[in-house]
């Protein structure tokens, strides 16, 4: 069970930080000089790369320790209605490096094939 738990919590991850960087991505396109479909497919390509990079850093970097859920949730708190993508502590769980690593390579593909 704690293998599912893991691949939609990785899918939610992910589906999140292409999204933010999607947005953000979009709102520096509008502002820029540029055309929106050629600075919207640099920036994709660029944020790609960047998370691609913060992905393949490691365990144990500041990048990792930044996304782990415990410490933010301890900072911030839980949010209700999420109780079912919680982690049990005494079950393995997957670092946030996939997560980041799966999110570059969506944005670099939206970016080269899309844009």
């Amino acid at each position: 069970m704690w293998v599912f738990r893991e691949l939609a919590r990785l899918l939610v991850r992910v589906a999140v930080i292409t999204a933010v960087t999607l947005a953000l991505a979009g709102v520096l396109a509008l502002v820029s000089a540029g055309s929106f479909l050629h600075d919207a497919r640099v920036l994709c390509i660029v944020f790609g790369c960047m998370l691609f990079a913060m992905g393949g850093i490691g365990r144990g970097s500041n990048v990792e320790r930044f996304a782990d859920r415990g410490v933010m949730q301890a900072a911030w708190g839980t949010i209700p209605g999420f109780d079912a993508l919680q982690s049990h502590p005494e079950e393995p769980h997957l670092a946030p490096g996939p997560a980041l690593v799966l999110s570059g390579v969506a944005l670099l593909a939206i970016g080269i094939a899309v844009f």
